[in-house]
C-alpha cells in the first residue's frame, strides 16, 4: 500500500510538473494576477490568448506581452467590473486599455452611456457606429496635445451586445513611456490594433 501511494505521488508530480512546463513563457502567464483570468494556454491567434472576465460576462483576446493591473481592478457582483491592460514595448512606447463592463438595463441608454464614455475619455464630439459579430460599436478617437505637440492618442468605443443587456466602455491610449526620450507612434497601426482588441470582445450568456 505504501509503495502504491509513493507511485501515485510521483505520477501527480510528473503531471503537475508537465502542466507547469506547458505554461506559456510570456508576461500574460508569468504575472500571477493576470494568469487568474487566462481561460486556456492555447493561443486563439499568434500572440493572443483568451481572457475571461471574473464576472463570466465576456471574453477578449489578450496580448501575450501585456498584463492586468491589480490596483485598477474593481468588481461589483457579476454586474460590474473595471480592469486595465498594460504593455510596454518597442522604443519607449506604452499603451493602456481600460475596460468597464456592465450588465444592466441601463446599457440600452445609448446617449447616457456615450456621455459617460466621453467624460472618461475627455472627448467632445460625435461617434461613428458599426456592427461586428453580435455587437454594436459606437467608436471615436482623439489626440491629446501639449503646445500643439501630440502626446497621446486615444481610441475608444461603447461596445453593446445585440443579444444581452451587457456592454463595455473601452478606452485604448498609447503614448511615450517617458517624454525624456523620443518615441515614434504609428497612429494607423495603433488604431488597427485597438480595433482588433475591441472586435475580439464576445459577451457570454
Amino acid at each position: 500500500m505504501r509503495k502504491l501511494k509513493g507511485i501515485a505521488l510521483v505520477l501527480v508530480m510528473i503531471v503537475t510538473g508537465g502542466c507547469m512546463m506547458n505554461t506559456p513563457d510570456v508576461p500574460a502567464f508569468e504575472d500571477e494576477f493576470t494568469r487568474e483570468f487566462m481561460k486556456s494556454t492555447k493561443e486563439v491567434e499568434e500572440g493572443f490568448y483568451l481572457f475571461e472576465s471574473k464576472t463570466g460576462g465576456y471574453t477578449i483576446w489578450f496580448p501575450e506581452n501585456a498584463v492586468t493591473e491589480p490596483d485598477f481592478y474593481y468588481k461589483q457582483g457579476d454586474g460590474r467590473e473595471t480592469m486595465s491592460i498594460k504593455e510596454l514595448y518597442g522604443d519607449n512606447l506604452i499603451y493602456r486599455a481600460t475596460l468597464t463592463y456592465e450588465h444592466s438595463r441601463l446599457t440600452d441608454s445609448i446617449d447616457t452611456q456615450l456621455s459617460v464614455l466621453s467624460s472618461l475619455a475627455r472627448y467632445e464630439g460625435v461617434y461613428g457606429e458599426f456592427q461586428y459579430g453580435d455587437n454594436l460599436y459606437y467608436y471615436a478617437k482623439s489626440v491629446y496635445e501639449i503646445d500643439n505637440d501630440p502626446k497621446a492618442y486615444r481610441f475608444f468605443s461603447y461596445i453593446k451586445s445585440k443579444t444581452f443587456e451587457k456592454s463595455i466602455k473601452f478606452i485604448y491610449e498609447v503614448t511615450c513611456y517617458t517624454f525624456e526620450q523620443p518615441c515614434t507612434i504609428d497612429v494607423d497601426q495603433q488604431e488597427e490594433y485597438a480595433l482588433k482588441l475591441m472586435k475580439s470582445v464576445e459577451f457570454q450568456e
